[in-house]
C-alpha cells in the first residue's frame, strides 16, 4: 500500500470516529426500536457512519474555505495546527469531489427506499454545500 492511500485510509478513519458513530446511532435507533434484524440494522448503522463522514468532510471544507462571518466560527484551525484532513492530503478541489462520490454512494444505498429517500438525498447536498 502506497503511502498516500495510507494516510488516506487513517484520515477516513479518524473521520468516522469523530462524527461518523453519532450519525450511526442516530440512524440505527429507529430499527432497534421497531426491532428490525441486525442485518437492515448494521445497512443503517453503516449508511449513518457514511453521511457522519460527509458532515465531517464538509466541517473541513468550511474550516478550509470558509471565514468567521458567513460560518460563525474561527476557520483555518485545521491548517495552523497541522491537522491532517482530506483537503490537506487530497486537495480542495479532490476533496469535493470524494464528498460528491460519497454521496452517490449514499445516495446508491438509499435507491431501493424509493421516493421514501428523497428528503434524506436533500439533506445530504444541504450538507456538504452548507457554510456553516
Amino acid at each position: 500500500m502506497s503511502i498516500r492511500k495510507y494516510l488516506k485510509k487513517r484520515i477516513l478513519e479518524m473521520e468516522i470516529k469523530k462524527t461518523g458513530k453519532l450519525f450511526s446511532f442516530c440512524c440505527s435507533v429507529p430499527l432497534i426500536l421497531k426491532k428490525k434484524n441486525k442485518s437492515e440494522i448494521k445497512k443503517f448503522e453503516n449508511l449513518g457512519l457514511d453521511i457522519g463522514l460527509l458532515f465531517q468532510v464538509a466541517d473541513d471544507l468550511i474550516d478550509h474555505k470558509g471565514n468567521l462571518l458567513t460560518a460563525g466560527k474561527k476557520t483555518g484551525k485545521d491548517k495552523k495546527k497541522g491537522k491532517a484532513t482530506l483537503i490537506s492530503l487530497l486537495g480542495h478541489k479532490n476533496t469535493i469531489k470524494y464528498a460528491n462520490k460519497l454521496i452517490f454512494k449514499i445516495n446508491n444505498k438509499l435507491k431501493k427506499y424509493g421516493s421514501k429517500s428523497k428528503d434524506l438525498s436533500e439533506t445530504l447536498n444541504y450538507i456538504l454545500n452548507r457554510n456553516k
